[in-house]
């Protein structure tokens, strides 16, 4: 019976003893943890989202927003403006003259870069003829037009109207009201188209013949 007994207690070892490799076999060979996502966390939700406000958004900011007017031009652009409009009814019928027109509505451009990179800048003053075409682009060089990057501003003004094939002409402090008339009447009468196309009327088939 001792015998039997030890046999079976070896046995029994055995079979622990293989459990044990087995299962640390087991282990070795198992696919390790997937780690968890760790995503971003969420926005709060009480955040407001950004996005363009629609023309009721505009309407309810501007109802809640105190306005004030101010000048459209400084004391020494109304100057230049005002000999500039005088000396125009000298020029022929037709001319007008526009203060602070955006270049956006009076040029155009197949680059949308380059459109966008002059449609919010603007002019001083614009002489338009007869047909609502710019004639001249004018500029009053006051100590305004010296700060910060202004200079740089009038570059891209500048080579933009000129590659439009209207003329800038820039007008100093130094000029006097009649060198103004003088210098805005040279500068039409380089520029004054003989007439618009689109006033021209087609020739009719009795001229032809």
């Amino acid at each position: 019976m001792d015998i039997l007994a030890a046999v079976g207690l070896v046995f029994v070892a055995a079979l622990a003893l293989l459990a044990a490799f087995w299962r640390r076999g087991r282990a070795k060979h198992r696919s390790p943890k997937a780690k968890p996502l760790s995503l971003p966390p969420l926005a709060p939700k009480n955040l407001p989202r950004r996005s363009a406000p629609d023309a009721a958004d505009q309407l309810r900011i501007v109802m809640r927003a105190p306005f004030t007017r101010k000048r459209l031009m400084s004391r020494a652009e109304l100057d230049v403006f005002r000999a500039v409009e005088t000396h125009l009814r000298k020029c022929g019928p037709g001319f007008r003259l526009m203060a602070q027109p955006s270049m956006g509505e009076f040029l155009s451009s197949p680059d949308k870069d380059a459109y966008f990179s002059i449609n919010s800048k603007r002019v001083d003053m614009l002489v338009i003829d007869t047909f609502g075409m710019p004639v001249v682009a004018i500029e009053h060089q006051g100590s305004g037009h010296y700060q910060n990057d202004a200079p740089a501003r009038d570059a891209v003004k500048r080579e933009a109207i000129r590659r439009a094939g209207i003329e800038f002409l820039e007008i100093f402090d130094y000029h006097s009201a009649g060198e103004i008339g003088r210098l805005v009447g040279e500068a039409i009468a380089r520029n004054k188209p003989p007439a618009s196309p689109s006033a021209i009327p087609p020739r009719q088939a009795s001229d032809r013949a």
